[in-house]
């Protein structure tokens, strides 16, 4: 890896996204000062979002997420950090490592998976799963659950476990090791990946509201084929090219439905069944996109890596 590489961390609380950052900055984890603050605590540490830079990456640690509401950092003000941090970033990334501990994919790990994909859409061609605690035997043998779970991404095991001060020094070497051998499998598979740096688009906590709304509106004749033409035009100017075009898609097709409706309405004479007609035909047009974006989602999960 000649160019330096932009990875970002994603994952639930205790999960060991600060370890593997740690590890990729400074080479092994330190019982002290290390760049990402790390701890056997039971409550998250990474209140913030936090980057470090080397000469080989530049790592972005997030916000630990599936806090209760009494901790410092919630899981919905986790959230609404991430997606407004990067809303307004302009970095490029290499990576995007989703973070789960060695263990059973409970339900909720599905959810948060559906969230992390849903936060960085347009970045599905970056992601790869970290299965931390774990050797590359165990994910062999719990590989076709895992892509059930949570998709057919590239999955890398890692194992870096942290040397408590009063363990003696046969463990402690013991320890460096297993954190060296595994630092070495990650960084040659991120080396056989070679993935391109890609600027990802994400939508901050007001635009993803924005957007709900936007669909309630699309439905509206005449009303929602110009504001989805508006907000296209916002979307460029805030550098979402991708939004912005699925805006202006969803604005085209919608005044070609209301010029239909004019048509059935001069000829039919009644405007409120043209009204009606144009409505269904909004929402099976929804409905049709959906389905479709459904397919090439999951084309590309299987397919891209």
């Amino acid at each position: 890896m000649s160019e330096q590489q932009n990875v970002l961390f994603f994952g639930r609380t205790g999960y060991g996204k600060s370890s593997i950052a740690n590890m990729l900055v400074q080479g092994d984890i330190y019982q002290n000062n290390n760049k990402f603050k790390i701890s056997d605590s039971a409550k998250g540490e990474t209140l913030n979002i936090y980057g470090s830079s080397t000469e080989k990456y530049l790592i972005f640690d997030t916000v630990g997420l599936g806090e209760p509401p009494s901790h410092h950092v919630s899981h919905k003000d986790a959230v609404n950090k991430m997606r407004n941090y990067f809303s307004k970033s302009r970095v490029s990334l290499n990576y995007i490592f989703y973070v789960h501990k060695k263990g059973r994919i409970s339900d909720e790990d599905k959810r948060m998976f559906k969230l992390f994909k849903e936060i960085f859409e347009w970045g599905e061609k970056n992601f790869v799963i970290i299965i931390t605690n774990s050797k590359p035997e165990w994910v062999e043998r719990n590989f076709q659950t895992i892509i059930e779970d949570l998709g057919n991404y590239p999955i890398i095991a890692v194992d870096f476990p942290y040397t408590d001060e009063d363990e003696d020094g046969d463990t402690a070497c013991k320890h460096r090791n297993i954190r060296a051998q595994s630092l070495q499998r990650l960084e040659n598979k991120l080396l056989e990946l070679k993935y391109k740096s890609a600027r990802i688009e994400i939508l901050s906590t007001s635009q993803v509201i924005e957007r709900s709304v936007s669909k309630v509106v699309n439905i509206a004749p005449i009303v929602g084929s110009a504001y989805q033409l508006i907000s296209s035009g916002v979307y460029y100017t805030l550098d979402k090219p991708n939004n912005a075009k699925e805006r202006l898609i969803d604005g085209t097709v919608g005044l070609a439905l209301d010029t239909i409706g004019f048509g059935v309405a001069g000829a039919s004479k009644s405007v409120s069944i043209a009204l009606i007609k144009d409505i269904i035909e909004r929402v099976s047009y929804g409905v049709v996109k959906t389905e479709i974006q459904k397919v090439i989602k999951k084309k590309n999960s299987g397919s891209e890596n």
